[in-house]
């Protein structure tokens, strides 16, 4: 720790040390946590609550993704309804005709 404080001032350390998890968390109070779940539900029952909080992650993501395809389908819809202007002709002047 001591060359790390060394490498960097000590006001951004302790910032960087306070914003681990983005909401003034930092990693003292997250290890902190984990010694206490690990008192409370013991080393044999950690993996299953692992595996429990992988698959709440997961489908919490999945519907995150799904509402924000759900948000831009819509929002294409509704450029898609607005969008009134007229067909632009992009054929070069003095093309000849394909017209069989």
């Amino acid at each position: 720790m001591g060359a790390t404080l060394a490498l960097v001032g000590k006001a951004d350390y302790l910032s960087a040390m306070h914003t681990v998890l983005g909401f003034g968390v930092g990693l003292p109070e997250v290890l902190i946590i984990l010694l206490v779940v690990l008192l409370i539900f013991g080393p044999s029952k950690l993996p299953a609550l692992g595996e429990g909080i992988g698959k709440m992650l997961r489908g919490f993501k999945k519907e995150m993704k799904s509402m924000e395809d759900d948000k831009q389908a819509a929002a294409a819809e509704r450029a898609i309804e607005r969008d009134d202007r007229p067909e632009i002709d992009v054929t070069p002047k003095g093309a000849p005709d394909q017209k069989g």
